[in-house]
Protein backbone atom coordinates (compact mmCIF):
# COMPACT_ATOMS: atom_id res chain seq x y z
CA UNK A 1 0.00 0.00 0.00
CA UNK A 2 1.19 3.54 -0.70
CA UNK A 3 0.07 6.27 1.72
CA UNK A 4 0.14 9.91 0.60
CA UNK A 5 0.08 12.12 3.68
CA UNK A 6 -0.24 15.84 4.33
CA UNK A 7 -0.27 17.30 7.84
CA UNK A 8 -0.55 21.07 8.36
CA UNK A 9 -0.48 22.91 11.68
CA UNK A 10 -1.40 26.60 11.61
CA UNK A 11 -0.48 28.61 14.71
CA UNK A 12 -2.15 31.92 15.55
CA UNK A 13 -1.27 34.01 18.61
CA UNK A 14 -2.92 37.07 20.13
CA UNK A 15 0.50 38.70 19.99
CA UNK A 16 3.79 37.65 18.42
CA UNK A 17 5.61 35.37 20.92
CA UNK A 18 9.33 35.08 21.58
CA UNK A 19 11.79 32.21 21.85
CA UNK A 20 9.71 29.34 20.58
CA UNK A 21 11.27 25.88 20.88
CA UNK A 22 9.64 22.58 19.93
CA UNK A 23 10.49 18.93 19.49
CA UNK A 24 8.98 17.51 16.30
CA UNK A 25 8.49 13.76 15.91
CA UNK A 26 7.14 14.00 12.41
CA UNK A 27 9.37 11.69 10.39
CA UNK A 28 8.07 8.11 9.86
CA UNK A 29 10.01 5.33 11.54
CA UNK A 30 11.94 2.83 9.46
CA UNK A 31 10.81 -0.67 10.36
CA UNK A 32 9.84 -3.99 8.88
CA UNK A 33 6.53 -2.84 7.47
CA UNK A 34 7.09 0.66 6.09
CA UNK A 35 9.53 2.57 3.88
CA UNK A 36 9.69 6.31 3.32
CA UNK A 37 9.57 7.14 -0.38
CA UNK A 38 9.56 10.91 0.01
CA UNK A 39 9.13 13.12 3.09
CA UNK A 40 9.46 16.81 3.91
CA UNK A 41 9.12 18.83 7.09
CA UNK A 42 8.71 22.52 6.24
CA UNK A 43 8.81 25.11 9.02
CA UNK A 44 10.10 28.65 9.56
CA UNK A 45 13.13 28.95 11.81
CA UNK A 46 15.88 26.41 12.44
CA UNK A 47 15.40 22.64 12.29
CA UNK A 48 18.04 20.29 13.74
CA UNK A 49 17.67 16.54 13.34
CA UNK A 50 18.44 14.04 16.11
CA UNK A 51 17.38 10.57 17.22
CA UNK A 52 15.76 10.43 20.64
CA UNK A 53 16.17 7.80 23.36
CA UNK A 54 13.39 5.63 21.87
CA UNK A 55 14.83 5.53 18.36
CA UNK A 56 12.52 8.19 16.92
CA UNK A 57 13.96 10.47 14.25
CA UNK A 58 13.15 13.92 15.62
CA UNK A 59 13.85 17.61 15.11
CA UNK A 60 14.35 20.56 17.39
CA UNK A 61 12.53 23.56 15.95
CA UNK A 62 13.77 26.93 17.23
CA UNK A 63 12.60 30.48 16.47
CA UNK A 64 13.81 33.59 18.30
CA UNK A 65 11.15 35.94 16.93
CA UNK A 66 8.11 34.01 15.63
CA UNK A 67 5.34 35.89 13.90
CA UNK A 68 1.79 36.07 15.22
CA UNK A 69 0.81 33.52 12.56
CA UNK A 70 2.92 30.68 11.18
CA UNK A 71 2.47 27.30 9.59
CA UNK A 72 4.25 23.95 9.90
CA UNK A 73 3.78 21.56 7.00
CA UNK A 74 4.61 17.87 6.73
CA UNK A 75 4.00 15.94 3.53
CA UNK A 76 5.23 12.84 1.82
CA UNK A 77 4.72 9.29 0.65
CA UNK A 78 5.24 6.06 2.57
CA UNK A 79 5.02 2.48 1.29
CA UNK A 80 3.64 -0.04 3.77
CA UNK A 81 3.22 -3.80 3.88
CA UNK A 82 0.42 -5.87 5.32
CA UNK A 83 0.94 -7.33 8.77
CA UNK A 84 0.01 -10.88 9.80
CA UNK A 85 -1.97 -10.60 13.04
CA UNK A 86 -0.30 -7.27 13.70
CA UNK A 87 3.18 -8.79 13.96
CA UNK A 88 6.02 -6.34 13.36
CA UNK A 89 8.84 -8.71 14.20
CA UNK A 90 11.84 -7.34 16.08
CA UNK A 91 12.32 -3.64 15.42
CA UNK A 92 16.03 -3.21 14.71
CA UNK A 93 15.83 0.48 15.54
CA UNK A 94 14.82 -0.42 19.09
CA UNK A 95 17.75 -2.67 19.97
CA UNK A 96 18.98 -0.04 22.42
CA UNK A 97 15.60 -0.01 24.22
CA UNK A 98 14.82 -3.44 25.70
CA UNK A 99 11.13 -4.35 25.96
CA UNK A 100 11.29 -4.36 29.76
CA UNK A 101 11.77 -0.57 29.60
CA UNK A 102 8.11 -0.42 28.58
CA UNK A 103 6.96 -2.11 31.78
CA UNK A 104 7.57 1.02 33.85
CA UNK A 105 4.39 2.99 34.68
CA UNK A 106 4.20 6.70 33.86
CA UNK A 107 1.81 9.35 35.24
CA UNK A 108 -0.37 9.02 32.11
CA UNK A 109 -0.45 5.21 32.18
CA UNK A 110 -0.64 4.49 35.90
CA UNK A 111 -2.85 1.50 36.69
CA UNK A 112 -5.88 1.65 39.02
CA UNK A 113 -8.04 -0.96 40.80
CA UNK A 114 -11.12 -0.82 38.54
CA UNK A 115 -9.04 -1.43 35.40
CA UNK A 116 -7.07 -4.22 37.09
CA UNK A 117 -10.35 -5.90 38.08
CA UNK A 118 -11.83 -5.75 34.57
CA UNK A 119 -8.58 -6.87 32.97
CA UNK A 120 -8.43 -9.93 35.23
CA UNK A 121 -12.08 -10.68 34.42
CA UNK A 122 -11.51 -10.54 30.63
CA UNK A 123 -8.18 -12.39 30.72
CA UNK A 124 -8.14 -14.59 33.84
CA UNK A 125 -5.19 -16.58 32.46
CA UNK A 126 -3.23 -13.52 31.41
CA UNK A 127 -2.37 -12.43 27.88
CA UNK A 128 -1.37 -15.58 26.03
CA UNK A 129 -1.53 -14.36 22.43
CA UNK A 130 -2.53 -11.54 20.09
CA UNK A 131 -6.20 -12.58 20.14
CA UNK A 132 -6.26 -11.96 23.88
CA UNK A 133 -4.98 -8.46 23.10
CA UNK A 134 -7.94 -7.84 20.81
CA UNK A 135 -10.32 -9.05 23.54
CA UNK A 136 -8.76 -6.52 25.91
CA UNK A 137 -9.12 -3.76 23.31
CA UNK A 138 -12.81 -4.59 22.93
CA UNK A 139 -13.34 -4.36 26.70
CA UNK A 140 -11.66 -0.94 26.77
CA UNK A 141 -13.72 0.47 23.90
CA UNK A 142 -16.95 -0.88 25.40
CA UNK A 143 -16.15 0.75 28.73
CA UNK A 144 -15.08 4.08 27.18
CA UNK A 145 -16.46 4.64 23.65
CA UNK A 146 -14.63 6.92 21.26
CA UNK A 147 -15.94 10.46 21.79
CA UNK A 148 -14.11 13.33 20.07
CA UNK A 149 -13.19 16.18 22.40
CA UNK A 150 -14.02 14.25 25.57
CA UNK A 151 -10.47 14.54 27.00
CA UNK A 152 -7.28 16.50 26.46
CA UNK A 153 -3.56 15.73 26.27
CA UNK A 154 -3.17 15.91 30.06
CA UNK A 155 -5.86 13.29 30.78
CA UNK A 156 -4.56 10.17 32.52
CA UNK A 157 -5.70 6.63 31.78
CA UNK A 158 -7.71 6.60 35.01
CA UNK A 159 -9.40 9.95 34.35
CA UNK A 160 -10.46 8.94 30.85
CA UNK A 161 -11.63 5.48 31.88
CA UNK A 162 -13.64 6.70 34.84
CA UNK A 163 -15.12 9.46 32.68
CA UNK A 164 -16.50 6.75 30.39
CA UNK A 165 -15.30 8.32 27.12
CA UNK A 166 -12.05 8.85 25.30
CA UNK A 167 -10.12 9.27 22.08
CA UNK A 168 -7.37 7.16 20.57
CA UNK A 169 -4.75 8.60 22.93
CA UNK A 170 -6.83 7.53 25.95
CA UNK A 171 -7.53 4.07 24.54
CA UNK A 172 -3.80 3.60 24.06
CA UNK A 173 -2.97 4.76 27.59
CA UNK A 174 -5.58 2.47 29.16
CA UNK A 175 -4.39 -0.48 27.06
CA UNK A 176 -0.81 0.15 28.16
CA UNK A 177 -1.85 0.31 31.82
CA UNK A 178 -3.79 -2.97 31.50
CA UNK A 179 -0.91 -4.72 29.73
CA UNK A 180 1.57 -3.66 32.37
CA UNK A 181 -0.78 -5.03 35.04
CA UNK A 182 -0.52 -8.37 33.19
CA UNK A 183 3.27 -8.11 33.04
CA UNK A 184 3.28 -7.44 29.28
CA UNK A 185 5.53 -4.69 27.94
CA UNK A 186 3.58 -2.12 25.93
CA UNK A 187 4.47 1.10 24.15
CA UNK A 188 2.51 4.04 22.74
CA UNK A 189 2.66 4.64 18.98
CA UNK A 190 1.78 7.90 17.22
CA UNK A 191 1.17 8.18 13.51
CA UNK A 192 -1.38 8.38 10.75
CA UNK A 193 -4.10 6.07 9.47
CA UNK A 194 -6.28 6.09 6.39
CA UNK A 195 -9.52 6.57 8.32
CA UNK A 196 -12.03 5.00 5.94
CA UNK A 197 -15.04 4.04 8.05
CA UNK A 198 -13.06 3.76 11.28
CA UNK A 199 -13.65 5.71 14.46
CA UNK A 200 -10.22 7.35 14.20
CA UNK A 201 -9.17 10.60 12.60
CA UNK A 202 -6.25 10.60 10.15
CA UNK A 203 -3.88 11.55 12.98
CA UNK A 204 -3.93 8.51 15.24
CA UNK A 205 -2.41 6.56 18.15
CA UNK A 206 -2.22 2.85 18.90
CA UNK A 207 -0.16 0.34 20.92
CA UNK A 208 2.64 -2.20 20.44
CA UNK A 209 2.73 -5.23 22.78
CA UNK A 210 5.75 -7.48 23.32
CA UNK A 211 4.45 -11.06 22.92
CA UNK A 212 6.43 -14.21 22.05
CA UNK A 213 9.59 -12.17 21.41
CA UNK A 214 8.03 -9.86 18.83
CA UNK A 215 6.02 -6.66 18.74
CA UNK A 216 2.29 -7.00 18.03
CA UNK A 217 0.61 -3.78 16.91
CA UNK A 218 -2.99 -3.19 18.09
CA UNK A 219 -5.26 -0.35 17.00
CA UNK A 220 -7.25 -0.23 20.23
CA UNK A 221 -9.78 2.37 19.07
CA UNK A 222 -10.86 0.22 16.13
CA UNK A 223 -10.35 -3.13 17.93
CA UNK A 224 -8.15 -4.44 15.10
CA UNK A 225 -4.53 -5.21 14.37
CA UNK A 226 -2.59 -2.32 12.85
CA UNK A 227 -2.19 -2.82 9.13
CA UNK A 228 -0.82 -1.41 5.90
CA UNK A 229 -3.23 1.51 6.39
CA UNK A 230 -1.17 2.72 9.38
CA UNK A 231 1.95 4.90 9.15
CA UNK A 232 4.11 4.95 12.28
CA UNK A 233 5.79 8.18 13.37
CA UNK A 234 7.11 7.62 16.89
CA UNK A 235 6.97 5.22 19.83
CA UNK A 236 7.53 5.67 23.55
CA UNK A 237 6.18 4.92 27.01
CA UNK A 238 3.17 7.24 26.56
CA UNK A 239 1.91 10.30 24.67
CA UNK A 240 4.59 12.56 26.11
CA UNK A 241 7.37 10.40 24.62
CA UNK A 242 5.80 10.01 21.18
CA UNK A 243 3.61 13.06 20.51
CA UNK A 244 4.22 14.60 17.07
CA UNK A 245 4.74 18.16 18.38
CA UNK A 246 5.70 19.30 21.85
CA UNK A 247 7.23 22.59 22.95
CA UNK A 248 7.07 25.90 24.74
CA UNK A 249 7.26 29.60 23.98
CA UNK A 250 7.62 32.97 25.69
CA UNK A 251 4.64 35.33 25.43
CA UNK A 252 2.04 35.35 22.70
CA UNK A 253 -0.91 35.19 25.12
CA UNK A 254 -3.50 32.73 23.77
CA UNK A 255 -2.49 30.15 21.16
CA UNK A 256 -5.02 29.07 18.54
CA UNK A 257 -4.27 25.90 16.54
CA UNK A 258 -5.78 24.71 13.31
CA UNK A 259 -4.66 21.19 12.38
CA UNK A 260 -5.56 19.41 9.16
CA UNK A 261 -4.41 15.89 8.25
CA UNK A 262 -5.18 14.04 5.04
CA UNK A 263 -4.21 10.46 4.21
CA UNK A 264 -4.83 8.95 0.80
CA UNK A 265 -4.12 5.38 -0.25
CA UNK A 266 -2.89 4.08 -3.60
CA UNK A 267 -2.42 0.42 -4.46
CA UNK A 268 1.16 -0.26 -5.61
Amino acid sequence: MRLIIQHKTLYRYDDAPKNLIQVLRLWPRSDAHQRVVEWRVIAPGKLTAFTDAFGNLSYTHVMATPKAEMALLVQGTVDTQALTSGALGVDVADQGVPPRAYLVPTPLTQGFPRLDELTRKVLPEGMRNEWDALALAKMICTAMPYTAGSTDITSTAQQAFEGGNGVCQDHAHVMIAACRFLGVAARYVSGYVEPGNSRAAASHAWVDLWLANRWISIDVTNEVFASEFHCRLAAGRDYQDACPIRGMREGGFEEHLEVTVAVQTVQR
